[in-house]
Formats: C-alpha cells, sequence, structure tokens
C-alpha cells in the first residue's frame, strides 16, 4: 500500500477529515519513506478534481471535499489518476436502515463514515422508524436499541468533519407497525401501521420527531417516508372522517406535516410512490400509464421534494421514463437506487449490478442531481453490512466513470481502504446472495418444502437475472462451491472490514451441508421403500450430522458479526431462527438414526411431500412458513 505524509497547509475544508482518516489509516500516518500529500482548492465550484504528480509525490486540485477525498483513496490504492474526474451528481449518497434490527453502534457508525467518505460519497441518511429516544416517549424505540441524543451528535460531527452531510429518514404516515405494539399510540393509529390523518395528535408526535432531528444534527432537511401506506383511510380514520379519496387524504395530512416543518425550518423529502399508486388503475407504483391528476399535483408542497425508489428494473429506459414522469409531477427528484442487503446474509451483487448500474445510467443520462442507494434491513436486518462496501464501492464507480467498472481495479481499491479485503472474494459469494439463500437454513430439514420446491421448478425465481445467464437450480450447488473456493483464498482481515470471511465460510458450508442432506433425503424417498433404509444410514445420516455441525459454526459466526456493528438488541429475531434451524438439525439427527436402525416405520413428513409428488406449490416463503408445518408465526 502506498503511505503519504501530508503537507502542513491542507485546507481548513479537508483538514478535519484528514485528521480523521489519518488515524484509521496506515497510508496517510506519514513515515520515512511516505510520499508528500498537498492540496488545492479550485475556484469553480463545478471544476473536475484531479490528481498531479509533484516531485514524488501528489498535489490533489479539488473544488469539493468528496471529490478530494476519493482521489485520497485513488492514491492510497496505489493507483495514478491520468485524467481530471467529477461526479455527475451534486448530491451523491446512501440511506441505512436502522429500523429493521441493526442498529449500529455509534464506533461503527463513525467507521462507516469514514468509508464512505473516501469512496465519493457526500450524505448519509439514516432510516429510523422508532430507533432513537424520543423525549417525553418511554414507549418510542423500547428494546429496539435506539439513538440517544447524544449519539446522534456525536455520529453528525463525524459526518460533518469528513464533508458528509447526515440526513434523517423517518416515518410520518405508514411502517409505524412498531410503534403500534405499545397501547400509548393507539390513539394515533389509523390501521396495520398507518399513523391516523387529520389527528391532532398525530401532528405532536410528528412535530416532536422532527424537532429531535432538527435539534441534533446540522442538516435541515428531513426525509418524511410516507410509502406503501397500503390501507390508508381504512381503519380508524373511515369512523371517525368518513370514506376519503386517497389522494384527499395524502394531500391534507401532507400539508399539515408541513406545516410543523416550516416551523422548525426544515425542508423534506417524501417517497414518491403513493401518488403515483393512487393515480394507477392497478394499483402499481411502476405503471407508466399511472396519472396523477393536475389538480392533485398542484397541492403537493413547493418545499418537499419526491423521491423515486426503484431497486427493481434492468434497463436504462425504464428509469428515464419515470424521472419523465417525475419531474412532470413535482419538479426535480431525487432518485434512490438499491445496494441489496435485505433478506439476505451477505451483500447482493448480481441484483445491484443490474439494477443499480442501470439507474447510475438513467440519471447520468437525464441530468439528476441527486442519487442516493437505498441498504435495507427487511426480515431482520442479519446481512453483514461490511459486505455492502463491494457494492458501494461497485456504484461509486460507476457513477464518476460511467463505465463498466473493473473487478482489478476495484480489488486492488478495495483492499487497500478495507484492510486487505478481497473485492473477488466478497462479490462471488454476492453472485448468489439473490437466490433466497436464507430460506435455505429456514427450511425444516424433515419437511424440505423450499428444497423440494426448487428442484421441481428448476429455476430460481428472482428480481432480475442476468439476461444472458438465467439461473438454474441445478447452478446453485456449482456457485456456492466457487464461492467457497474464493473465500478460502481470502485472509480474513480485522473485523471483519469489507466482509466477514469467516461468516461467509461459515454461511456457504452451512447452505452446501443443508443442500446436501436435503438431496439425500428427497433421492432416498424416491426410491422403492426396501432401499430408503440403507440410503439414509449411508448419505443422508451422515449429511445431517454435517448440517447440524455447520449451523451451529454459523450461529456463532453471526453473533460474532452482529455484535461487531451493532447493537445487542435486535440480534435476539436472528437468534431465535438460527437457534430453532440448529435443533431441528439435531432432531433429523435423531431421527434418521431411530428409522436407519429400524425403531421407526417411516418419516411421515417425507411421506406427506412424496403424496404431491415433491412438489410443495406453496405461496410464502418466509421463515414463519418454512420452519413450521403448521401456520403459527
Amino acid at each position: 500500500m502506498q503511505t503519504f505524509r501530508l503537507a502542513p497547509d491542507v485546507p481548513a475544508d479537508l483538514a478535519p477529515a484528514l485528521k480523521i482518516l489519518a488515524a484509521s489509516h496506515a497510508g496517510l500516518a506519514g513515515g520515512k519513506d511516505a510520499a508528500p500529500l498537498a492540496f488545492e482548492t479550485l475556484p469553480a465550484p463545478a471544476a473536475p478534481a484531479a490528481a498531479r504528480r509533484e516531485g514524488a509525490g501528489w498535489r490533489v486540485l479539488y473544488a469539493r471535499p468528496c471529490d478530494a477525498l476519493r482521489l485520497v483513496g485513488r492514491l492510497l490504492a496505489g493507483e495514478k489518476p491520468a485524467a481530471p474526474e467529477r461526479n455527475p451528481f451534486e448530491r451523491f449518497g446512501v440511506m441505512i436502515d436502522l429500523s429493521r434490527n441493526a442498529v449500529f453502534t455509534v464506533p461503527y457508525a463513525k467507521r462507516v463514515l469514514e468509508k464512505l467518505a473516501l469512496l465519493g460519497y457526500n450524505y448519509a441518511m439514516l432510516y429510523t422508524e422508532d430507533t432513537y429516544e424520543l423525549p417525553g416517549e418511554p414507549y418510542f424505540g423500547m428494546l429496539r436499541g435506539r439513538l440517544a441524543a447524544a449519539d446522534v451528535r456525536a455520529i453528525d460531527a463525524h459526518a460533518a468533519a469528513l464533508g458528509l452531510e447526515l440526513v434523517p429518514c423517518i416515518e410520518t404516515l405508514g411502517h409505524n407497525e412498531q410503534l403500534f405494539r405499545w397501547n400509548a399510540y393507539e390513539e394515533v393509529r389509523d390501521i396495520d401501521g398507518i399513523l391516523l390523518a387529520w389527528e391532532e395528535k398525530t401532528y405532536r408526535l410528528i412535530e416532536k420527531e422532527v424537532r429531535f432531528w432538527r435539534d441534533n444534527t446540522r442538516s435541515r432537511v428531513v426525509h418524511l417516508g410516507m410509502d406503501e401506506a397500503w390501507r390508508l383511510g381504512e381503519g380508524r380514520f373511515k369512523e371517525r372522517f368518513g370514506e376519503k379519496k386517497v389522494f384527499d387524504i395524502m394531500t391534507r395530512h401532507l400539508d399539515r406535516v408541513m406545516e410543523g416543518c416550516r416551523k422548525l425550518g426544515v425542508t423534506a423529502i417524501m417517497w414518491s410512490d403513493m401518488w403515483f399508486r393512487a393515480g394507477s388503475a392497478k394499483h402499481d407504483y411502476y405503471d407508466l400509464d399511472a396519472k396523477v391528476p393536475p389538480a392533485v399535483a398542484k397541492k403537493i408542497p413547493a418545499d418537499v421534494r419526491q423521491c423515486y425508489w426503484d431497486y427493481y428494473h434492468d434497463t436504462a429506459a425504464f428509469y428515464e421514463k419515470m424521472i419523465d414522469k417525475h419531474r412532470a409531477l413535482h419538479g426535480e427528484p431525487v432518485v434512490a437506487s438499491g445496494i441489496w442487503t435485505w433478506n439476505m446474509f451477505w451483500y447482493g451483487h448480481r441484483l445491484t449490478r443490474n439494477a443499480a448500474g442501470r439507474c447510475i445510467e438513467a440519471c447520468r443520462s437525464k441530468g439528476v442531481g441527486d442519487l442516493l442507494f437505498t441498504m435495507w434491513g427487511d426480515d431482520g436486518g442479519f446481512c453483514d453490512f461490511e459486505s455492502a462496501f463491494a457494492g458501494l464501492a461497485w456504484c461509486a464507480e460507476k457513477a464518476f466513470s460511467g463505465g463498466d467498472p473493473s473487478p482489478a481495479l476495484l480489488e486492488k481499491r478495495y483492499a487497500a481502504l478495507f484492510e486487505g479485503a478481497s473485492y473477488k472474494a466478497v462479490t462471488a459469494l454476492g453472485e448468489w446472495s439473490d437466490s433466497g439463500l436464507p430460506q435455505f437454513l429456514w427450511d425444516d430439514p424433515l419437511m424440505n418444502l423450499r428444497h423440494a420446491q426448487l428442484r421441481a421448478e428448476g429455476d430460481w425465481e428472482v428480481h432480475l437475472a442476468d439476461r444472458a445467464k438465467p439461473q438454474h437450480h441445478r447452478d446453485l450447488v456449482p456457485g456456492l462451491r466457487a464461492a467457497a473456493r474464493a473465500l478460502a483464498r481470502a485472509t480474513p482481515t480485522p473485523n471483519g472490514e469489507g466482509g466477514s470471511i469467516r461468516f461467509a465460510r461459515a454461511f456457504v458450508a452451512a447452505l452446501l451441508a443443508r443442500a446436501d442432506l436435503a438431496d439425500a433425503l428427497l433421492d432416498a424417498w424416491k426410491l422403492p421403500r426396501a432401499r430408503r433404509r440403507a440410503a439414509v444410514r449411508i448419505k443422508a445420516l451422515p449429511a445431517a450430522g454435517s448440517s447440524a455441525r455447520t449451523l451451529e459454526t454459523f450461529a456463532a459466526e453471526f453473533r460474532t458479526m452482529w455484535l461487531s456493528h451493532n447493537r445487542p438488541q435486535g440480534m435476539e429475531t436472528t437468534q431465535i431462527r438460527l437457534a430453532g434451524a440448529v435443533e431441528r438439525a439435531h432432531e433429523a439427527v435423531l431421527r434418521l438414526e431411530e428409522y436407519a436402525v429400524g425403531t421407526a416405520e417411516t418419516i411421515p413428513e417425507l411421506d406427506d411431500l412424496e403424496k404431491v409428488g415433491f412438489q410443495p406449490a406453496f405461496r410464502d416463503r418466509s421463515w414463519g412458513r418454512l420452519a413450521h408445518g403448521t401456520v403459527i408465526a
């Protein structure tokens, strides 16, 4: 790794960031053989940044701190930037979900911000439904690892020193299911997780939420949420105010929320989907024929920007059409793509590359000024967040260059910025993370619902797939074995920087062992009854033992990974699931032993599967359905 000593006259807008980064990156710590590194500000605010050779060292010329810090990251990787560069997006950020169990510790949040700065991002949005301490609201975020005001101020100060804006993202309509666990909030509940619109108590609560973030962050922007309120107006609202059109409920509610925002001196962003869903005959956000009435569009306040979110489409043309529709609705939008971390234990590279890549191309083409990447934590926030830095690095390179990022370049840069981590190893597993891999571990080892269905269907059902390389069930195990080889060659990094290799190895081992067990059992049950016991004794029973052992190892690695990033609250959700999987794996060993020696006549669960031809056509693939034969969770 290249090492540098900083010039004594570092510009004031970079000095705090470089002081922080020098403490965490040996390449900036100076030393006898370190090359000099100087900085110079450019007078034109839109000027491209450049790194210029200067004797044995370099001089970085920049107009924005984010551009200078990205070049520092490139120089640390030993690159020799030949051409000036400028991110075409004036605002280039990420949104991190802290509401699906995983709430970062303050030290880890600071580490994340440092890496974002070196990759060229200039703002970070924290998605917090109830995971912060609200004065006078003891039930708000209880048992959820909530952030105290002092925590937020510490994170915000660190972000500001790094040239990053910390933007709050809250929920002021839907997605308040956690809040409604407590009777204290029943009076502001409409239905499901939706706040009761047009109720003054609701607006007092929302104003208190906005005030918390206004008082504890430097940003004067707040993201209000307001997405996916599917049944808005159908519960207590209807009882109180009668049946109203969704457009009418939304516009009046938004007006009232914005009154509070203006009072507190903040402007706002909101997700745009409710407008388009209400204007679609199919209630589809991505319906290109959706029509929002002009009279409704005029009622959207001028000081709330619309945020178009889309993590799914794989053609730039689609994004371009939706950007045009947003501009026609309400001016210049914020565009949110996704770096796939939700419903996954490991970052999903295939989905990110296909969707975010096309979104970046469309945004560059259409001159969008504000692009962010969401990193959701749906279903428990159990992804190793460090692995997602491979996606953050890929998207940053795609945004700055406009071309297809070079894996060799990213391998070198990733190693330099993440303590020797291997981009190739992280993405080798990331190529398969969109295959519903957690479902393999939730799938009961004796019922084998998901495994049997996949064998019957043949193809994976995923949101996106490479058109030239569709995913097939038969490809999964070879793909995971290739990922295991790549992970075996990678060196584990301190604290799992850039993705915990130990965690990933344990995950792949558990998946492969579980697949071996399912194949052994399903193959055995397709044999004549007289031959099943021998097949179980020779193949299935050893596979069951291996599955139990690898699950135990993975559960331990999961705990280590979680606690290196997050507060302990929320870890229980995934631990309960993994503990159940381990216990059922041990039960499978006992049951197979009993069957193998003849003390059990059969295995009734597999007999039931046999009666439907090993093709269990079921809808819900959640943990509650795969881990249970009865609908109880």
